[in-house]
């Protein structure tokens, strides 16, 4: 298949997700892939892309952010859509939050979207979009080398920026974590098979109303054969079992108690990373996710 993915190769200086979990996974796979990076745009126009590499399908993470992307090209991807020589699509990342004043506007330029958040889908359809399917985050096994669980070096850790939310929760826990921030995607990908437990804190600091959402952490975590620690989430439970291929809590102090008998007692935390990475390969590689998502865009 030709693929013109759109989205943007940089984030804050450093490549991207949509390069590790996206294009290299959908080049992998087979297929030709056209990246067009919406941060850096391309001697070509987008049309004159469209023109000259003929895709079979426009696959897109389109933020609405200028800030992050400023040469998303909307109007000619909603062209293309109303042609429908081309199929177009679009991954929605964040649809607890920008559902209302992104995502419930941006799908109508898009023959298919996708949303990680199952509850969605029946507000799409209220708001008179029908081609909306449901695709998790995913990572890809390919960058992430798990070591044998004694062989991890780090006991606990969190990988990601400390918010101000983030902050205020660990503020609560007296347990040694090692924190990770402001890394290369490069070093997230050794940092987690490194480490025993990895910790994901569903809740965005940029929502309003204090929602948790799914979070590729997630998914990184099992990707590196860590032991998946999270808040919980409504939903997670369909993409692990609870207890058994993860652990879950829903505030500081359940946190702290679950960690520490995981610390206490390695042998458990060691069984259930092992089982949650079997079901990472199983069924969250971006390989998979991937190839299930273009099935489902082929039916629609």
């Amino acid at each position: 298949m030709r693929i013109l993915f759109t989205s943007n190769k940089t984030y804050r200086g450093s490549i991207d997700g949509g390069w590790w979990y996206f294009y290299l996974p959908l080049m992998d796979m087979g297929h030709e892939v056209y990246f067009y990076d919406t941060v850096s745009g391309d001697d070509k126009t987008y049309s004159e892309i469209i023109e000259t590499f003929k895709p079979d399908l426009i696959f897109c993470i389109m933020t609405g952010d200028v800030g992050i992307a400023p040469l998303e090209p909307w109007q000619d991807i909603l062209n293309e859509t109303k042609t429908g020589r081309t199929k177009t699509f679009n991954w929605f990342c964040d649809d607890t939050w920008r559902y209302d004043n992104f995502s419930k506007n941006a799908c109508h330029y898009f023959n298919v979207c996708s949303t990680p958040e199952n509850p969605r889908v029946a507000d799409y359809k209220k708001d008179g979009y029908d081609n909306i399917i449901v695709a998790n985050w995913h990572a890809n096994s390919k960058f992430y080398e798990a070591k044998a669980y004694e062989d991890k070096n780090t006991d606990i850790s969190f990988i990601g920026y400390l918010t101000a939310t983030r902050k205020s929760f660990f503020n609560r826990v007296d347990l040694p974590i090692t924190f990770l921030s402001g890394i290369t995607q490069e070093e997230l990908f050794a940092a987690h098979t490194t480490t025993k437990i990895g910790i994901n804190l569903s809740h965005n600091d940029n929502d309003t109303q204090g929602k948790t959402q799914m979070k590729q952490r997630m998914f990184e975590v099992p990707a590196g054969g860590g032991m998946l620690l999270t808040q919980y989430h409504e939903g997670i439970e369909d993409y692990y079992k609870i207890d058994s291929e993860i652990v879950t809590f829903k505030d500081a102090d359940e946190f702290c108690k679950k960690a520490k008998f995981l610390m206490d007692n390695p042998n458990v935390s060691k069984n259930i990373a092992e089982r949650g990475y079997r079901r990472f390969i199983r069924e969250h590689d971006s390989s998979v996710r991937l190839n299930q998502v273009l099935q489902e865009i082929g039916k629609l």
